[in-house]
This record gives structure tokens, C-alpha cells and sequence, in this order.
């Protein structure tokens, strides 16, 4: 039957997760935080990165770190989050031609920083992110076993063709991928399309159009799941409560 973001089978969480959840530090900082800070569980002191317990015992665990007492406090809302171009969808920043490029987490408030997120998007793209702590609920947004709907808005270098348009939705191998797009439709403007996809491969739209000789001259996400763009801005973001999520049936 359908479910919301139902946990995963015999999950095990890590001390990286675990602290991440807590909201204390994001996990690639978690080996350096465990040799600076006293860390206990259920009173015993964690230094193993590769500590785990089951997920579904977080809300009895007991949590210290450095003699105070941390609650596993899960917000249940998501953020969604309107990329800009030149951002980058990750925790850790890049330099491109020497310039050092900011993360989308540098342009949220610090809150947010343990927050996982879903909707990852190249650096000449902008549109929706989605952040969430809950760790199940960004994994259904995100596999591509659960199919969920982006949705995008395109501007290409030239008009494509009905033809081009029929044979990125059949599908296009490229590098021995099979590339397609869910759907294509014109929109009021020349060049100007929406794409939906369902399992979405590393710049998958981009590579499509470039087998017809077509650059991207904009690519904008303007839908994840269930969560819209909707108004918002480059930059800005809202918080919202977290929306059902519609899988296959098992």
C-alpha cells in the first residue's frame, strides 16, 4: 500500500546520523567533532565512527555530549529552497577557475546546516531543493526505485523539433545510458519547454538536447514530489510541514 516515507527495513543509524539528527554537526565534520567533544550514548563514550544502532531506538537513546543532556528533537517540516546559479548542492564548496563557490548551506541560516536534502542540482542550474531532518523522507524523495516527478523548466539555444521532442521522451543512449525524459511540452515562448523526469541521472536534460546539437541556455526545477517552487525567489526559502509522499505499491 501507499506509505509516508515509511523507514527502511532493518536500518541501522551511524554516530554521524545520529549526531546529524541532533542537529550538533553535519557528518563529514563528525570524526573530528568525536576527538574534540565527549560524546556518550546511553552513558558510554562513542569514538568509533562506525558506531551504529537501530533507527527506530533513536527516540529512546540517551544523548550527551560534554555533561549536557542533547534531545532528539525531529522537526517534522521540510524547507524548500530556491538555488540559485553558482551555488553549489552541497555541504562542502568548490573551486572553479580559482573562485571558491558557495554552498547552498551558506545561504541558510545555520539551523538548517544538519539538515539532509534532496533535489541535487548542477551549478548552472537554479530551482527546488528540498531539505528535511527526516533522513527516511529525503531517501523517497531522492531513489530512483520510487519514481518521483521532477518537474523542470528548460530554455534551449533553438526551437527542438516535434521529432527531437518524441525521441527524448522514447530515449537517447549516451555514454551507454539510456536517457529520457518522462514528458516534454512546448510552453508560450520559443525554446522554451517543461520537462519531467522520473529518475533523473547526472545532468540527464542537459546531455538529451546536446545529442541534437542543442545547448541548455537555462534549466530551472520548478517541482519535487509532492513540493512546488511555487513564488519563491532565488535565495529564499520557506519552511513548511512535510507533505505525503506517493509510492509504488509493494
Amino acid at each position: 500500500m501507499n506509505r509516508d516515507a515509511p523507514p527502511l527495513k532493518d536500518t541501522t543509524i551511524r554516530i554521524g546520523k545520529i549526531l546529524a539528527r541532533a542537529g550538533l554537526v553535519p557528518r563529514r565534520q563528525t570524526a573530528n567533532y568525536l576527538e574534540t567533544h565527549d560524546v556518550r550514548i546511553n552513558g558510554e563514550r562513542i569514538t568509533a565512527l562506525n558506531f551504529s544502532v537501530p533507527e527506530n531506538a533513536l527516540p529512546t537513546l540517551s544523548l550527551v555530549v560534554d555533561g549536557k543532556k542533547i534531545p532528539f528533537v525531529q522537526n517534522e517540516n521540510v524547507l524548500l529552497f530556491h538555488k540559485p546559479t553558482g551555488v553549489v548542492s552541497s555541504h562542502r564548496s568548490q573551486k572553479i577557475r580559482g573562485k571558491t563557490l558557495p554552498t547552498i548551506y551558506d545561504l541558510l541560516p545555520p539551523k538548517y546546516k544538519a539538515w539532509f536534502f534532496a533535489g541535487r542540482l548542477d551549478i548552472s542550474s537554479s530551482g527546488l531543493i528540498v531539505l528535511s531532518m527526516d533522513g527516511n523522507h529525503i531517501y523517497n524523495l531522492s531513489h530512483p526505485k520510487f519514481g518521483v516527478t521532477k518537474v523542470y523548466h528548460l530554455h534551449t539555444s533553438r526551437p527542438l523539433s516535434k521529432e527531437e521532442m518524441a525521441k527524448a521522451e522514447k530515449g537517447v543512449l549516451d555514454k551507454g545510458e539510456r536517457l529520457r525524459f518522462e514528458k516534454i511540452t512546448g510552453l508560450d515562448k520559443p525554446a522554451h519547454y517543461e520537462v519531467s523526469l522520473k529518475e533523473g541521472k547526472n545532468r540527464e536534460i542537459r546531455r538529451v538536447v546536446e545529442k541534437f546539437g542543442v545547448y541548455v541556455r537555462a534549466l530551472k526545477r520548478i517541482k519535487l514530489g509532492p513540493y512546488s517552487l511555487d513564488a519563491l525567489a532565488p535565495k529564499e526559502y520557506t519552511e513548511l510541514p512535510k507533505s505525503i509522499i506517493r509510492l509504488p505499491r509493494d
